[in-house]
């Protein structure tokens, strides 16, 4: 049996190393990502808090009523819930897109294993 590695094999290989790089540098500019929205939206979160818990004071004081705490704090549910659906509007897309990709390398991979299975029968046959 022939160990060696045909062309159009390496080829697929070299595309398959490729695409696991673009992959690993788009999951760190993701989490990257993410981190900072994370960030951004702990710092809302500190900042509407510490307004809403101002005004709980003047609520409990009887200067301002209830109507104003459910102003401060719809802004932020408002950015919550989109952001949740952001998230998963993209999740989806990026499972629809993985399995889709990785079923494409996997028709490749074997296309290629189908070839140098081939060319191996052809060669046993030639001699």
């Amino acid at each position: 049996m022939s160990t060696e590695v045909s062309p159009a094999s390496e080829r697929v290989w070299t595309v398959i190393e490729r695409e696991k790089r673009r992959d690993r540098l788009v999951r760190r500019v993701s989490i990257a990502a993410w981190s900072v929205t994370g960030g951004a939206l702990l710092f809302f979160a500190a900042v509407t808090g510490v307004e809403v818990w101002l005004i709980l004071q003047h609520v409990a004081e009887g200067v301002a009523p209830w109507a104003v705490v459910f102003d401060r704090v719809i802004p932020l549910v408002a950015v919550v819930g989109v952001l949740g659906l952001l998230v998963a509007i993209l999740s989806t897309v990026g499972i629809f897109l993985r399995l889709r990709t990785a079923s494409l390398s996997e028709i490749q991979l074997r296309l290629a294993a189908l070839e140098e299975m081939i060319a191996s029968h052809l060669e046993l046959h030639e001699d």
